[in-house]
């Protein structure tokens, strides 16, 4: 093998969200002096010994592997430079990591249910898991600086069938004692699904009885339910490009500091049907705001108005007694929300996000936009897309 290539191994749990090995494969490919084992490990996930045998023999040059593996100690003694996915444990200190900001993605996963105008909030977790905790203690911590207590759930995770159904029918009698409407956090997405499972057993409606928000956007568990989840999106691929671009640098001898974190922020939230709902009496309110959550384009207080049939004057007292913030306020929140999902999820040029949000010119919607966000569109997609 020719010397300049290295041979790097990414051990990743099978549930954790692939967008970290694709941010991995990501750079791999740019750099192209990278030999990937990951696609040969799975066979090896059931068989610690034999995976460690396996290192001992390829002698990788680099290691990316997750701390939920029961012989991770053995694996750090090989001596490989390595940086570890804290996905389940406590950090281990001593060595570089990727850590999910636990502390962001809760503080806007409550800013988006009190901006929906919630007043009843739970969490659903599961205990010995810190990325899990991290988020439930932020959740409950933002929504008690707004003056909200939060009622949680923190179980063990099933480990059989019939462990499985009975936390189904303890988390279906949780569910059904919470005051209503109720806005839950579940710790990721595969813990809102079991929410929705919980909710048709205990006959409660979602998202008019139970809102449902997960953590991860992962499609094939989001899109593929009824009704649809709405998640807290992750950059895990610019995280594994980021952990990549590190490695290769530990590999090349550069010395880094053992407390080095490579962080996986959280972009904004993927809004869909669990969380389609405005926890507000006022029903000509409740309405404006879903045509202002709905509509493709940008809209002028008008035509808001014209919509629920109020007039200007009155839908603006009455929204910003109900909402708290103004209708140009709420139009120009969701307007942005789009243009940053486009920004992140979409290969379309600034001239097309803007003809397709409603600007006549570019350089209108680089000021709207950074009005909102503190940061120009192109900044923003640098930052957060990985090409």
């Amino acid at each position: 093998m020719h010397p300049d290539i290295k041979k790097v191994v990414f051990l990743y749990a099978p549930e954790d969200d692939r967008g970290l090995l694709d941010g991995v494969v990501e750079y791999a490919s740019v750099h192209r002096r990278w030999l990937l084992y990951s696609p040969l490990l799975l066979q090896f996930e059931a068989d610690e010994h034999e995976l460690y045998q396996w290192l001992r023999q390829v002698r990788p040059d680099g290691l990316i592997v997750p701390n939920s593996r029961k012989n991770l100690r053995k694996i750090l003694r090989l001596g490989i430079p390595t940086i570890i996915h804290r996905n389940l444990k406590p950090r281990m200190p001593g060595w570089p990591a990727i850590v999910g900001n636990g502390r962001r993605i809760g503080t806007m996963a409550a800013d988006h249910f009190l901006h929906l105008r919630f007043r009843y909030f739970g969490s659903y977790i599961y205990a010995r898991q810190v990325p899990m905790k991290e988020r439930a203690e932020s959740f409950a911590d933002t929504l008690r600086q707004a003056g909200f207590e939060v009622n949680a759930l923190v179980r063990h995770k099933p480990t059989n069938l019939s462990a499985w159904n009975r936390e189904l029918r303890v988390l279906a009698d949780w569910l059904h004692a919470l005051p209503k409407p109720a806005a839950v956090l579940a710790g990721d997405d595969t813990l809102a699904v079991h929410i929705l499972t919980a909710c048709r057993l205990a006959g409660l409606m979602v998202p008019q009885q139970i809102a449902v928000l997960g953590v991860n956007n992962s499609q094939s568990l989001c899109e593929t339910q009824l009704p649809r989840i709405s998640s807290v999106a992750l950059d895990y691929r610019r995280a594994g490009f980021e952990a990549a671009r590190l490695l290769d640098q530990m590999m090349n001898g550069t010395t880094v500091s053992a407390e080095q974190t490579v962080t996986i922020e959280p972009t904004g939230i993927a809004a869909r049907q669990s969380t389609d709902f405005t926890a507000i009496e006022d029903e000509e309110v409740a309405r404006a705001m879903n045509f202002i959550r709905h509509h493709q384009g940008l809209l002028q207080t008008a035509e808001v108005a014209e919509h629920v049939h109020l007039s200007i004057y009155a839908l603006q007292k009455r929204f910003k007694k109900a909402a708290g913030c103004t209708v140009a306020q709420e139009i120009r929140r969701v307007c942005t929300d789009r243009i940053a999902d486009l920004l992140i999820h979409s290969n379309l040029s600034i001239q097309e996000i803007a003809s397709a949000i409603g600007f006549s010119d570019p350089s209108h919607i680089s000021r709207y936009f950074r009005a909102s966000r503190g940061i120009g569109p192109l900044a923003f997609r640098k930052k957060y897309k990985v090409r």
